[in-house]
C-alpha cells in the first residue's frame, strides 16, 4: 500500500540513482577499530611473511581427494621451526593487492554494502550451525574483518590469522578444518590455544581480471569453539556461492564508486572550462588536478627528450609507459617480498599517469605522480588526466592563436594601410586631373576655329578615357584588397561575438543602398538599377539579428549582381516566415548569366566565370560563409547566359516580432492622389522599371488604369527622347506623373519644362517609392486646396527622390589669399608655418568660432604624415577655395588646432572648422590627437569642429574606436573627391563643390 504524506494523498515515488534500497534488518555494526588487535604472536609480528613457492603448495597444502572432503593434513616437515604454520604471501601478490586496493578502496565508508555483508554473514551461520562468522579482506600485512558474527571486528597481523591461509587455496575451494587440535599446521595457533578455536572453513572472495588472472580479495568464513563435523556439499557450495556474492557486490561498489568520481570529474573540468574561457591560464586545471588526488604530485615538464622525469628514480623511457600509466613493479615487488610486515612508505613514487600536451616550453607532459601504495589508477582516471592535458594544449593553442591573430592583424593593418594610401594618391590626382580637363574644354572649344583645332580638341577627351582606365584599375584593385582582407580575416570575424538586435526591413534596406552606394559610387562602370521589394505585411514585422553581419553577407551576392549586370535591372526581394523563423532574399539580375559547367564552382575561392570577370573571385564565398555565420546559407536557384542570375539567402533561427497591422494600405491612406494608376509606353526598352513599379503598387492597393483618367502616370526614362518628349506631352494639368530613371541615364539632363513630373532614379527602395507617392498626393493636394494651378514651390520644377549623385565638373575656383594679401601656397606637412589662412569675406571671426550651418567655405586643418595623402588634400582645399594649414603628426596637429582657436575666440585670427585626421601617425596617433581636442573644445567652449578620420585602415574595432573619441566621420582610403564633397556638404550646408 503507497505511503500517505501529511496532506493524505497517496506518497509519489521519486527516486535517486544513488539512494539505498534495502538496509540490514540487524543494523548498522559497532564503530570500527582504527589499530592492529588483537595481536597473539608477538614474537613474530615483525617478521615478514614468507614469499609462495610450488614446493610451498606440495608441502603443507596438498590437493584435496574429493572436492568436498575435508582439507588433507600433510606429513610434518622436519625443517620447519616455527610452533604453527604462518601465513604466506600468494602466488602473484602484487597483482591480488593491487586488485584488493582498487576494488576495496573507500570500502569501509560504504554503509549499504557493509548493511548487505551483516546480512550475508547470517545466511553462512544460518547454513552451517556454527557459531562464528568472519568475512574480511586480506592485505598486504593485515587482515581487516568487515562484517563478523559472535567475534568483535578487528584488524590483525596476517602472518598468525587462518583467513590468511585460505587465500591460497585454489578457486571455489573450501579451506575445510573440522577438528584443528588434529592438524599439526594449527594444534599450536594462537586462534587454538589463545583464541579457543577448534573448528574452520573458509571459502576464498575469488576474483578474476580481463586477463583471467585469478586472485582472493579475503575470504567468508565460518568457525566454532568445538570440534565439528565435516560441512556437507551443499553446505560448502553456500559458502563458496556467499563468497561470490560478496565479491559481486565489491565490484559493483566500485564500479558504483568510480561512476559518481567520474561525474565530479566532469563537473571539475566543466568548472575549469568556464574560467578559463574567462582568463587564459592553466591554473584551474592544475587546481583540479591537485583536488582530485590532493596527495599526488602536480607536474608539466618538457617531453624532449622523450622520457618522464620522477621524483627518486631514473628518467623513464616514454615507450615504457602503458596508455600513459606507469607503474615500479620493482620497487613494489621488493617491498611486498621483504617489508610486508611494516607500514607503507610514502616516501617514493609507485605509479604515474603521463599526458602529452603543449606549453610554452613546446611538446611537455603533464604527470600526475602517486606515493600512494593504494592509489591504483584506472582508465577513468587516464581520460581525467589526458582531459586536462588536452585543456592545457588548447589554452596554449588559444594564446598561440591570440597572438599570431594579433600580429595577423597588426599585419592586415598595416598591409592594408600602406596599400590604400598610395591608391589614394593616385586616385586622388586622377579626379583631380579630371576635374582640370573638364575646365580646360570649355576654353578650348571658345578657340576650336577649324578641323585642326577640332583635332586637338580631342586631345583631352582621349586624356580622360586614359583616366577613365586607371580610375577603374584602381578601384578594382582596393575591391580585391578588401576581398582579400576579409577572407584572410574570417577567423577573426568568426570569433567575434555577434551584436543582436531588433531590426525592420526597411532598415536593411538602407543598409543595404548605402553601401552600395559607397561600393559603386562614381564608377561609371556599373549601371544596373537596384530595385527592393517587400511585401508591406513585413512592415509590421521585426526580427532579431546581427545588421551588420547580414548587410555585409548580402552586399557581397548584390555586388556580384552589379558586375555581372552591365545595364539592366537586380532585384532584391526580401521575404520574412516568422512561423519557420527564416529570413529569405533573394537577389536576381539581368545580366551576364552563367554556364551550367560553372555552377559547382562559383562559391570557391578565387573562382571567375570569365577570365575578363571583374574581381578576384571572392565575393560569392564571402557571401557564404558571412551567412553561416548567422545560420544561413547561399545557393544559386538559377541561371541563363545572357539572361541573368537568381541566388537566395536563407538565414535561419530568425526571431521575429509581429506588431500591430496597419489600418489601411497606403492607396486608400493618401487623400489627393488617385487609387489607380495609368503606365504609358517607353519606347522600345526590353528591361522596363515600371514592371518593378507595378508590383510594388499592387502590394500597396493601388490598381493598374487602361487611361489617365482618375488615374496618375507612370513611365520610365527611356534613352529615345522624342519618346520622352511625346509622354511628357500626354500628362494633362491636374495630372501628376512618376518618371523612374535609370542608373544608366542618372547623368542626363532632364527635361525641365513639365512641372508635374516627378523624377526617381536607382536605386529605388520601397521607402523611396512610398515617399514619391506621398511626395504626388502632396502636390495634387497643394492644387486642389490653391485657387490657381500655381508652380512648384522648389527652385526646380522637377523632383527628384534620388539618392543623390555629385554632379560631374567642378567649377574652377580661386585659390585663397592669405592674411597678408598674398598668393597662398601650400605648406609641405612640416607644419612649421602653422598659419591658418584667412576664411571667405562671408565668414566672420569676432571672438567666437561660426557654427558649421553658416559656413560655405570652413578652414581646414589637414593632419597626415605622408606627403602624397597630404599633398592630395592640398589641391583639393584650393580647389574648393578652402583655406587650410597642415600637420605631420597628431601632436603638430593639437598644438596647432589649440593655437589657432585661441587666436580665433581672441578675434586675432581665423579658427578652424574642418579637420582631416589620419590614424597611423608618429608621435601621436590620430585617435589620441582627436581626444585631445574633444577636450580642448570641451575645456574652452569653442564649440565643436567637424572631424573627418581620413585612414587606410578599415576594422570595426578602427571605427568604433573613432566614435568613441568624437569623430564625426570615418573614411576608408581611397576617398574619391566627390566623396570628400559630400560628406564636407552633410556637414556645412552651404558649401558649394558644383
Amino acid at each position: 500500500m503507497a505511503t500517505a504524506s501529511v496532506n493524505g494523498r497517496p506518497k509519489p515515488f521519486f527516486p535517486k540513482a544513488d539512494a539505498a534500497i534495502l538496509s540490514s534488518r540487524h543494523g548498522l555494526p559497532p564503530a570500527r577499530p582504527r589499530t592492529v588487535w588483537p595481536v597473539y604472536d608477538p614474537d613474530n609480528v615483525d617478521r615478514p611473511i614468507g614469499a609462495w613457492t610450488p614446493e610451498i603448495e606440495k608441502s603443507f597444502y596438498p590437493p584435496k581427494v574429493e572436492a568436498f572432503a575435508p582439507s588433507p593434513i600433510p606429513d610434518k616437515p622436519m625443517c620447519i621451526s616455527d610452533r604453527y604454520l604462518r601465513a604466506f604471501l600468494a602466488e602473484n601478490e602484487r597483482l591480488r593487492s593491487s586488485m584488493l586496493w582498487y576494488y576495496t578502496r573507500d570500502i569501509l565508508n560504504e554503509t549499504e554494502f557493509l548493511s548487505g555483508l551483516q546480512e550475508k554473514a547470517h545466511i553462512a551461520q544460518e547454513s552451517t550451525g556454527w557459531e562464528f562468522v568472519v568475512i574480511g579482506i586480506l592485505d598486504v600485512n593485515y587482515y581487516i574483518r568487515l562484517a563478523s558474527i559472535g567475534l568483535p571486528l578487528a584488524i590483525l597481523p596476517r602472518g598468525e590469522t587462518l583467513c590468511a591461509h585460505t587465500v591460497t587455496q585454489p578457486p571455489g575451494n573450501v579451506f575445510l578444518l573440522p577438528n584443528m587440535m588434529e592438524d599439526w599446521r594449527f594444534k599450536h595457533s594462537p586462534y587454538v590455544e589463545s583464541g579457543g578455536l577448534r573448528a574452520y572453513a573458509g571459502a576464498p572472495l575469488r576474483l578474476q581480471n580481463e586477463s583471467g588472472d585469478c586472485v582472493s580479495l579475503g575470504s567468508l568464513c565460518v568457525t566454532s569453539r568445538t570440534s565439528q563435523a565435516p560441512l556437507t556439499k551443499p553446505q560448502q557450495q553456500t559458502l563458496a556461492r556467499l563468497a561470490d556474492w560478496v565479491v559481486a557486490d565489491i565490484v559493483q561498489c566500485a564500479r558504483a564508486r568510480r561512476q559518481r568520481e567520474r561525474r565530479r570529474m566532469s563537473e571539475l573540468i566543466s568548472a575549469a572550462q568556464a574560467e578559463v574561457d574567462k582568463k587564459i591560464s592553466e591554473e584551474p586545471i592544475l587546481r583540479i588536478l591537485r583536488a582530485t588526488y590532493p596527495d599526488t604530485a602536480v607536474i608539466v615538464q618538457s617531453s624532449k627528450d622523450s622520457r618522464v622525469e620522477i621524483e627518486d628514480h631514473d628518467p623513464i623511457p616514454l615507450a615504457d609507459l602503458d596508455d600513459g600509466l606507469w607503474e615500479d613493479t620493482d620497487y613494489l615487488d621488493d617491498f611486498i617480498n621483504n617489508s610486508n610486515q611494516k607500514p607503507f612508505p610514502t616516501t617514493r613514487v609507485v605509479r604515474a599517469i603521463v599526458a602529452s600536451c603543449d606549453t610554452l616550453a613546446g611538446p611537455s607532459l603533464l604527470v600526475v605522480a602517486s606515493k600512494d601504495f593504494r592509489l591504483v589508477f584506472d582508465d577513468i582516471d587516464s581520460w581525467f588526466v589526458h582531459t586536462c592535458a588536452t585543456m592545457i594544449s588548447q589554452i596554449w593553442h588559444r594564446r598561440l592563436l591570440t597572438e599570431v591573430m594579433r600580429a595577423k592583424e597588426k599585419f592586415l593593418r598595416g598591409v592594408s594601410h600602406q596599400l590604400r594610401t598610395p591608391i589614394h594618391g593616385i586616385l586622388g590626382s586622377v579626379e583631380l586631373l579630371a576635374e582640370e580637363l573638364l575646365l580646360q574644354k570649355p576654353r578650348e572649344s571658345q578657340n576650336s576655329a577649324s578641323l585642326l583645332e577640332a583635332n586637338s580638341m580631342a586631345k583631352p577627351v582621349g586624356s580622360a578615357i586614359y583616366l577613365k582606365t586607371i580610375k577603374s584599375a584602381g578601384r578594382d584593385l582596393m575591391s580585391i584588397v578588401n576581398n582579400m582582407i576579409t577572407l584572410n580575416r574570417w577567423a577573426d570575424i568568426a570569433m567575434t561575438n555577434r551584436h543582436y538586435a531588433i531590426h525592420t526591413v526597411q532598415e536593411l534596406e538602407i543598409e543595404l543602398a548605402n553601401e552600395i552606394r559607397k561600393a559603386t559610387s562614381d564608377d561609371t562602370r556599373y549601371k544596373a538599377s537596384i530595385f527592393f521589394h517587400h511585401d508591406p505585411s513585413l512592415d509590421c514585422v521585426s526580427f532579431q539579428t546581427d545588421l551588420g553581419l547580414l548587410r555585409d553577407s548580402l552586399l557581397q551576392l548584390i555586388i556580384n549582381a552589379i558586375q555581372n549586370t552591365s545595364e539592366g535591372i537586380i532585384t532584391v526581394t526580401i521575404s520574412i516566415q516568422p512561423d519557420h523563423q527564416q529570413l529569405i532574399v533573394d537577389v536576381e539580375d539581368t545580366g551576364r548569366g552563367i554556364h551550367p559547367d560553372h555552377h559547382e564552382r562559383i562559391f570557391e575561392p578565387y573562382e571567375k566565370v570569365e577570365m575578363h570577370s571583374l574581381g578576384a573571385g571572392l565575393g560569392l564565398t564571402l557571401a557564404s560563409r558571412l551567412a553561416a555565420l548567422l545560420h544561413g546559407s547561399v545557393s544559386l536557384i538559377s541561371s541563363q547566359v545572357n539572361r541573368g542570375s537568381h541566388f537566395r539567402a536563407i538565414f535561419q533561427e530568425i526571431e521575429c516580432v509581429r506588431l500591430p497591422l496597419a489600418s489601411q494600405p497606403l492607396a486608400q491612406k493618401l487623400k489627393a492622389l488617385p487609387s489607380k494608376f495609368y503606365r504609358m509606353a517607353s519606347g522600345s526598352d526590353s528591361i522596363s522599371l515600371c514592371n518593378h513599379f507595378t508590383r510594388f503598387l499592387a502590394w500597396h492597393g493601388f490598381e493598374s488604369s487602361v487611361s489617365l483618367d482618375q488615374s496618375f502616370a507612370i513611365f520610365d526614362f527611356g534613352s529615345d527622347l522624342e519618346k520622352r518628349r511625346s509622354n511628357l506631352s500626354q500628362i494633362p494639368v491636374g495630372h501628376i506623373a512618376i518618371c523612374l530613371v535609370p542608373a544608366s541615364e542618372r547623368e542626363s539632363l532632364l527635361d525641365q519644362t513639365s512641372k508635374n513630373v516627378i523624377y526617381v532614379s536607382a536605386p529605388f527602395l520601397t521607402s523611396t517609392m512610398r515617399s514619391v507617392l506621398e511626395e504626388a498626393d502632396k502636390y495634387l493636394l497643394e492644387m486642389k486646396t490653391s485657387s490657381a494651378c500655381l508652380p512648384r514651390p522648389s527652385d526646380s520644377s522637377l523632383h527628384s527622390l534620388e539618392i543623390k549623385t555629385d554632379p560631374t565638373a567642378e567649377k574652377e575656383v580661386e585659390p585663397p589669399t592669405a592674411v597678408n594679401g598674398q598668393t597662398a601656397q601650400p605648406t609641405t606637412g612640416s607644419a612649421t608655418n602653422p598659419g591658418l589662412l584667412t576664411p571667405p569675406a562671408e565668414s566672420y571671426y569676432v571672438g567666437s568660432i561660426p557654427t558649421a550651418l553658416t559656413i560655405s567655405r570652413p578652414a581646414a586643418l589637414l593632419v597626415d604624415d605622408n606627403v602624397i595623402n597630404l599633398r592630395i588634400l592640398q589641391m583639393y582645399c584650393t580647389k574648393r577655395g578652402l583655406p587650410y594649414c597642415c600637420a605631420a603628426d597628431g601632436l603638430q596637429a593639437v598644438e596647432l588646432f589649440s593655437r589657432q582657436q585661441s587666436l580665433a575666440t581672441a578675434g586675432k585670427g581665423a579658427g578652424i572648422q574642418l579637420i582631416f585626421m589620419d590614424l597611423q601617425m608618429p608621435v601621436c596617433d590620430g585617435f589620441k590627437a582627436t581626444q585631445q581636442i574633444r577636450q580642448l573644445e570641451k575645456q574652452n567652449n569653442w564649440g565643436q569642429s567637424i572631424l573627418f578620420i581620413v585612414t587606410g585602415q578599415d576594422s570595426p574595432t578602427d571605427k568604433t574606436t573613432a566614435e568613441d573619441v568624437g569623430a564625426d566621420e570615418y573614411l576608408v582610403k581611397p576617398v574619391g573627391i566627390k566623396v570628400l564633397d559630400r560628406n564636407v556638404a552633410r556637414h556645412f550646408p552651404k558649401f558649394k563643390y558644383g
